[in-house]
């Protein structure tokens, strides 16, 4: 009881002195700084670098997400939303986190299992927070540009310190957790970032990487070279990831960046550039690193495997679907469900190798969990998104929905061979970036707002 006291008393005394400093952030950015704040923190500084469980669990980035929350509830009392500016993405939104919700539910009902509302709470019911967030401020000039900026210097950030990791230089690596076995050695020895992660590292990077391609366009000529340099820092650092599938997502988003910022004129040439060495990426990556040395602890030939794995898990999820295919198992049961189906002895495969796995595949994952209503939901927002993109293509006055594109696709082309719902903060900014793109085109923007320009005004198309 007294090492609980005295935790909360720390923590109090902790949050009185960040009070001041917060209330600087709101006085002068309002509730972009503070959302933008709060997803780095939770990124840089979430529950590995610090966190208490008694007398209940606490890390700084929950605190923020509180704060957060009080900030937009004062923020629609003194800004009524604007109903008929609700569009698809909102509603499929909003469908998808009570539809999960229930789904937690009836999987604890069912089970006993908690591990559903853990889910619900911290991988949607906080990006749903920032979307909502992000549909509050993403019209705003400041509030882009901020997140240009925010992004950019993110990216940069994971790019050294990802490059320390693989070269070793674990003096340079911050925070010291990335650098440290305790936690966890997976993925060790490549560039996993604070996320301890690699396809979540390489996912931000992407990110970062199309804010900073956004500078460039608009930088004068003289200064071009300078940013160049960026470029080749992200390139050495996705490739420090050495993961097959951040390389295949950064091939996509580089040929769809590409489209973008690329006159009318020359745009087929470059998708038919870019086809090809997104084809090369791909056949690079399956055929010369199937079975490359890739974390310190796990041998080629345990790297090769995991590409075995990936039918079996296939499998054990088709037969999952078969016999629940509406609502699934619940929301985080797969580990649960999956013990009868990989210990069939009727199963045509050995699925019993890929026992001890997660899905390996987002949308499997949910398919199996959420059944088709929870696939089809989010599949339904995603949709909804690139309804967004599609208004916005080539736009320079929309560099959000630049970003919001770039997340998209790299969350889909990584996550047809991981489950990215269950990486860390991978949801939460594709949320984000969804909620300022959708904000940025929605009606209520501005004329103002609509032809605000970041910088020295650019053409990206004819």
């Amino acid at each position: 009881m007294t090492t609980e006291l005295g935790t909360l008393t720390l923590v109090g005394m902790g949050t009185l002195a960040a009070s001041s400093w917060l209330a600087v952030l709101w006085r002068k950015t309002g509730l972009y700084g503070l959302t933008l704040l709060t997803v780095v923190t939770s990124i840089c500084l979430g529950y590995f670098f610090w966190h208490v469980e008694k007398p209940f669990p606490l890390s700084l980035d929950r605190v923020l997400w509180g704060l957060l929350v009080v900030a937009l509830g004062a923020d629609f009392l003194r800004r009524r939303p604007d109903l008929s500016c609700l569009v698809r993405a909102d509603f499929f939104a909003g469908l998808l986190l009570i539809y999960l919700f229930v789904s937690a539910t009836g999987g604890f009902l069912l089970t006993g299992v908690t591990s559903g509302f853990s889910r619900w709470l911290f991988f949607y019911a906080f990006p749903a927070t920032l979307y909502v967030a992000a549909r509050r401020f993403g019209d705003n000039p400041s509030g882009q540009r901020a997140t240009l900026v925010v992004f950019s210097a993110l990216a940069v950030y994971l790019s050294l310190t990802g490059l320390a990791e693989v070269l070793g230089w674990n003096a340079l690596v911050f925070p010291r957790y990335i650098a440290d076995t305790s936690i966890t050695d997976e993925f060790f020895g490549r560039a996993r970032g604070p996320l301890l992660n690699p396809v979540g590292n390489g996912f931000l990077i992407l990110i970062g990487w199309a804010a900073w391609t956004v500078f460039t366009v608009q930088a004068p000529p003289p200064r071009r070279a300078l940013f160049l340099l960026g470029h080749g820092l992200f390139a050495v650092a996705v490739a420090c990831t050495l993961t097959r599938s951040v390389w295949l997502s950064a091939a996509a988003c580089v040929m769809v960046v590409g489209a973008w910022v690329t006159p009318s004129r020359f745009r087929a040439a470059w998708v038919t550039t870019a086809l090809l060495m997104l084809l090369g990426a791909g056949l690079v990556a399956g055929v010369y690193f199937r079975e490359m040395k890739r974390d310190r602890h796990l041998s080629a030939d345990e790297a090769a495997r995991s590409v075995q794995l990936r039918p079996l898990l296939a499998a054990a999820a088709w037969r999952m679907f078969q016999e629940r295919p509406m609502f699934g198992f619940g929301l985080a049961q797969y580990d649960r469900a999956k013990l009868a189906y990989l210990e069939d002895p009727t199963a045509p495969l050995p699925l019993r190798q890929a026992k001890p796995y997660t899905q390996h595949n987002v949308f499997l994952s949910l398919l199996v969990e959420t059944g088709v209503i929870g696939l089809g939901l989010f599949g339904c927002f995603l949709a909804a998104s690139v309804g967004v993109f599609r208004r916005n293509w080539g736009n320079p006055a929309r560099p959000m929905s630049l970003l919001a594109l770039v997340a998209v696709v790299a969350y889909v082309v990584n996550g047809l061979f991981h489950d990215v719902s269950i990486i860390l903060d991978m949801n939460a900014v594709l949320f984000l970036m969804v909620g300022l793109a959708v904000r940025e085109s929605s009606c209520d923007v501005t004329k103002t707002s609509q032809n605000a320009r970041l910088g020295s005004p650019v053409a990206f198309t004819e």
